[in-house]
């Protein structure tokens, strides 16, 4: 299994690997991005594609008023993300589990945030994916998409299900979100999305 397969589902030692690699290089930038900008106390929030967990653990270490939900479709990263968080999932703070951005297993209306960071690209079903975001998020809740945002013509441009701005614009609205915001200055070759239901 390659690095492409790798990152869309880690899966055994080298998934394991994968999993720490994402927790080093890749949240502390998710970390700058979110550091100045905490979601509300008391916040309901979902990680979708979760990896590692260590994005989750920053917010349980900044606020103890947020519940933490994690969702991740490849065993290995859940086992991992549990480990990283058992102290919150042990105080009833987090509950971390496997699973579909297709289905996501919570009622309607029931999140004020869902974030999904490096991982959009890898979903089966981008348009179903996010109604399924817009049908648990409650009114004026927010999605906040982290991804990378690579030049024409790259091997992770190939990769990318959206491939330009307005591709993630006109899919989040058609989804149903009234305000969609995009930034492109934070770092160069990535891409901040917020959704806003």
């Amino acid at each position: 299994m390659g690095i492409k397969e790798q990152g869309a589902k880690p899966t055994g030692l080298l998934g394991k690997i994968t999993g720490r690699m994402m927790n080093q290089y890749h949240t502390s930038f998710y970390i700058d991005v979110f550091k100045n900008r905490l979601p509300a106390s008391h916040s309901k929030i979902l990680d979708i594609g979760c990896g590692g967990g260590r994005f989750l653990k920053f917010l349980a270490n900044k606020n103890e008023t947020y519940f933490l939900y994690g969702l991740d479709h490849s065993p290995e990263m859940v086992a991992l993300s549990k480990r990283v968080n058992k102290k919150a999932a042990r105080q009833g703070r987090m509950e971390i589990i496997q699973g579909s951005v297709t289905q996501i297993p919570h009622e309607g209306s029931s999140l004020d945030l869902v974030t999904a960071f490096e991982t959009v690209q890898f979903w089966p079903d981008i348009g179903r994916s996010f109604s399924e975001i817009y049908r648990v998020l409650k009114a004026g809740g927010n999605l906040i998409i982290i991804n990378r945002y690579p030049p024409e013509g790259s091997t992770w441009w190939e990769t990318a299900r959206i491939k330009s701005s307005n591709g993630y614009i006109r899919e989040l609205e058609q989804a149903g979100f009234r305000q969609v915001i995009t930034d492109l200055s934070f770092r160069k070759g990535w891409i901040i999305v917020v959704a806003e239901k």
